[in-house]
């Protein structure tokens, strides 16, 4: 049954909830986790570059609304899923097994981990000391390691891919 003209507009300006009002939850919370994702990225990270996805899942939110309201009663109708899904990716799914990844998994909580202790916890420590090298040191730290950690594990990852394709 198609939904409101007026609701499917309104809500397809927020990535996902166009999706989640033509019940397609699924798909809908991937494409707002996909969101989220990126601007927590460019947050954290601090370079716009990685803002750049934002507005084309927007867009694509946008149009991907209409497209499934269109489809929906025919013969072409979608079938709800995650986008993801489609790269071979489950991570919602009861078949996902974290073992594939342990090692890739591990390391990134250590990266996550270290980060957060580094910047909430010494950060504070050394500006109380007032030790003003210490303090410069530090500053510089914070202002190149989520950048460097980014770039490394981007290029890690694809090294990654690039060893699998050839097997």
């Amino acid at each position: 049954m198609k939904k409101s003209l007026f609701f499917t507009f309104c809500f397809s300006f927020i990535p996902g909830a166009g999706q989640m009002y033509q019940e397609y939850m699924k798909r809908g919370l991937s494409i707002m986790l996909l969101t989220a994702f990126f601007i927590a990225l460019t947050i954290i990270v601090g370079a716009p570059i990685f803002f750049i996805p934002v507005p084309i899942i927007m867009i694509y939110s946008f149009f991907d609304t209409y497209n499934i309201r269109n489809s929906i009663d025919t013969e072409r109708s979608i079938k709800d899923g995650y986008i993801w899904k489609s790269a071979g990716i489950d991570i919602f799914e009861s078949n996902f097994k974290i073992e594939k990844n342990k090692s890739l998994f591990g390391i990134s909580l250590i990266l996550i981990g270290a980060y957060l202790l580094f910047n909430n916890v010494l950060v504070s420590l050394v500006y109380e000391t007032n030790i003003l090298w210490l303090e410069e040191i530090v500053r510089s730290i914070r202002n190149y390691l989520p950048s460097i950690l980014v770039s490394v594990i981007s290029i890690g990852i694809g090294f990654k891919l690039i060893s699998n394709k050839k097997d």
